[in-house]
């Protein structure tokens, strides 16, 4: 008897009535939009099959209807069954093998059908978008849910009607519909266009019935102030709850770290940046005269207002972007200064507010970071470039984008250039031209769209990245995944061979064979032997009968049972690829048993099978079981200490090759190794697999500088510029405190 809500003796009778009342609703709102879809599904299959012109398609077409015709009236009972399993495990821990990874070791690896790794994918996208549109109804749902069940604020993946579970019960559900794998995608498809597309109201229906059944009533997403960008904004009145009017132009963002998380910056971030700026201009020695931080408004004829600044930046927003360089932002200060000057009744260029001041030379400072850490062959400084001006503008009237991790506008700079510093890479002679495409029309859309006064450009870029980046990382684990199956599996190959012919080597070396037996032996039998090895492992009764044989061809000829003995060669060979008849001819001239009877085939000569045997060995055979080197070179002391240092490394770390003169570098991650053997395995950031190279060549490499560790990167690549940054600038700080003293 499966379990039901009502069997949930851990929860409260009101939490328990109002979890099933949930259900239901569910159940009501999501009645007509699978009644919809399923008439969308059926439609668009006749269309297909109308359009076909007979054959394959158009039978699958048609079959795929009749299918969904009939399996359409028990769908939506089945699919709200799933969903009432959902709902009854509520707050349960998950079971350790349901868990993805839990437990799992490398032999437990097995290989993933494209076609169910494609829908995955579809209905992971499909519920990642849901997440993003209604995230602020999730959020409110999730701590509605933590009080019914008396615990902390759910995930969204484990709230039992949040767009995880819908998407996974819809995709169990649809398998009952009877149709393959494209017509299932495009049910989904169909899906997102009726069912998802109404997340937020199906979210705030399920919210509204639990805050009108007192469930925490007055719950709401903390929605941030930004700072003032005018005068006009300053003097705005404020609501009796204390908070500012919002306007409708895009959703506001909590831009606040996450709760216990690191702030980038201490507090107070901004005052303690000013002043680490300041010591920074006193190291360097500059003139402090006209734009210094002591210099007051009324020495010069004129201070750029925000608006000015604004203005000045749109001009510049709307000209050809000039090609990424060193200082980029010093030379984007310099163009701003003309285009003030410009634009000034008095012909002069006026000074800068110390805030504002102070936010160019941080952008400046920032700008440079970032193209240390980009590749210059790469698209990232291009695109980075294109961002520069929006970026500026952004920093100039809201001093969150420096304060705050969650900004969209340092999300979107972030996604970008990760996205293309970690997967544009031409190293490997390949490009991803369609991703390219896709960060070259979110920077366009940013570049010619903001105006400097919503950030909802930036978020929406921001969230469809940020899925993007989600996808291409669940297909690189894919691929890696393969990768290291196949390099495990060569590993094993390799070491079951080499045991295998050190014990036909062992008794070669002490018993002579003729010609044929030893080439039987060598090259055929020792085959049979890795593949018993492989399939039944060393202490298996199958490899001792195996070893058997070889000692039997190799002693005398009364101690053989030549029957049993001639049936266990012709098994042998034929499972290392040898046709039987051949097989045969072998055993009887092994064993020196008589030929076939009259009128069969006529039998080869020793010689032809001895050709035979020695020329079924495949080159690139010969070239895996050959050593590396003929005479490998002994380590030095500093390759061993390398060489001890990679083998102390975890799966996944990262490794910087220089691949070149010029120090071009490309960066590797080390997905797996075997200590006994050697071997590694390099793969990219999409998980395809580097030019083969073994744990020694590495060590080398790593002990004369061609390689370098790469740091574990717990942040991204904008968090970890904007620490150095900061620590640039508490070296200046403690710096003019030293000369105080």
């Amino acid at each position: 008897m499966k379990p039901t809500l009502a069997s949930r003796s851990d929860l409260a009778p009101r939490a328990r009535q109002l979890l099933g009342q949930q259900l239901d609703e569910c159940g009501k709102l999501l009645e007509p939009l699978l009644h919809g879809a399923l008439d969308d599904l059926e439609a668009e299959l006749f269309r297909i099959a109308e359009q076909s012109s007979g054959g394959q398609a158009q039978h699958e077409a048609l079959e795929a209807l009749r299918e969904v015709k009939r399996s359409r009236p028990g769908f939506q009972a089945y699919l709200m069954a799933l969903l009432e399993q959902r709902f009854t495990a509520i707050g349960e821990p998950e079971p350790a093998a349901a868990r993805p990874g839990a437990g799992a070791r490398d032999s437990d690896l097995t290989l993933v059908d494209p076609n169910e790794f494609d829908e995955t994918m579809a209905l992971g996208d499909l519920s990642s978008r849901t997440e993003l549109h209604a995230s602020n109804a999730l959020f409110e749902l999730c701590h509605r849910y933590a009080v019914l069940i008396a615990a902390v604020p759910l995930e969204s993946d484990e709230l039992p009607s949040g767009p995880h579970v819908l998407s996974t019960v819809l995709g169990e559900a649809a398998r009952t519909l009877g149709m393959q794998g494209d017509h299932r995608k495009l049910f989904y498809r169909l899906c997102d266009r009726r069912l998802f597309a109404t997340a937020e109201a199906f979210y705030g229906r399920l919210n509204d019935q639990l805050k009108d059944a007192g469930i925490l009533p007055h719950l709401r997403s903390y929605l941030p102030r930004r700072a003032p960008s005018s005068a006009q904004d300053r003097e705005e009145p404020e609501s009796e709850s204390g908070s500012r009017p919002t306007t409708p132009m895009a959703p506001v963002t909590d831009f606040s770290p996450p709760s216990g998380a690191a702030p980038t910056t201490p507090a107070p971030e901004m005052a303690q940046l000013h002043g680490l700026l300041d010591a920074r201009r006193h190291a360097l020695h500059q003139d402090l005269g006209g734009q210094g931080a002591g210099s007051a408004p009324g020495a010069v004829s004129s201070v750029a207002s925000l608006a000015d600044l604004e203005s000045a930046l749109n001009t510049l927003q709307s000209q050809p972007l000039p090609a990424p360089a060193p200082h980029a932002g010093e030379r984007l200060r310099g163009d701003l200064m003309a285009q003030l000057r410009r634009a000034s009744p008095s012909g002069a260029a006026p000074q800068l507010q110390p805030e504002h001041r102070d936010a160019m030379d941080l952008m400046s400072l920032l700008f440079d970071r970032l193209l240390d850490e980009t590749r210059s062959e790469g698209t990232a400084q291009q695109l980075m470039s294109s961002l520069q001006v929006p970026l500026v503008r952004v920093a100039l009237a809201d001093s969150n984008f420096f304060t705050a991790r969650n900004h969209p506008a340092r999300r979107l700079l972030n996604n970008v250039l990760e996205t293309a510093n970690l997967w544009l890479d031409r190293s490997d002679g390949s490009f991803d031209t369609a991703l390219n495409q896709r960060l070259q029309r979110s920077v366009q859309r940013v570049a010619t769209e903001y105006k400097g006064d919503d950030l909802g450009v930036f978020e929406r870029e921001a969230d469809d990245l940020d899925a993007q980046l989600k996808q291409l990382a669940r297909r690189a684990e894919i691929a890696e995944r393969r990768q290291v199956e196949a390099a495990q599996g060569r590993d094993r190959l390799h070491a079951a061979r080499a045991q295998a012919r050190a014990a036909v080597d062992k008794r070669l070396a002490l018993k002579p064979a003729s010609p044929l037996v030893r080439a039987l032996l060598e090259h055929a039998w020792v085959d049979a032997l890795t593949l018993t090895l492989l399939r039944d492992g060393e202490n298996s009764e199958g490899y001792r009968r195996r070893l058997a044989a070889v000692d039997q061809l190799l002693g005398p000829a009364t101690d053989r049972d030549k029957n049993q003995l001639s049936a266990e060669i012709n098994h042998g060979l034929t499972q290392v690829g040898l046709q039987a008849g051949e097989a045969d001819q072998i055993a009887r001239h092994a064993l020196e048993l008589p030929g076939p009877a009259q009128g069969a085939t006529p039998a080869a000569s020793q010689t032809e099978l001895l050709i035979r045997l020695k020329a079924r060995q495949k080159p690139e055979e010969a070239v895996a079981e050959a050593p590396a080197s003929p005479r490998k070179l002994s380590l030095t002391p500093s390759e061993r200490k390398a060489l001890d240092t990679l083998k102390g490394l975890p799966f996944g770390s990262w490794l910087e090759f220089t691949v070149n003169q010029q120090g071009q570098r490309v960066a590797r991650k080390l997905a797996w190794f075997a200590p006994a053997s050697g071997r590694c395995l390099l793969v990219n950031a999409r998980g395809a697999a580097a030019p083969e190279r073994t744990l020694d060549q590495v060590a080398r490499m790593l002990a004369r500088g061609q390689v370098r560790l790469m740091p574990p990167q717990d942040s991204g690549m904008l968090d970890r510029a904007w620490n150095a940054l900061v620590a640039g600038l508490r070296k200046f700080g403690r710096s003019t405190e030293e000369a105080a003293t």
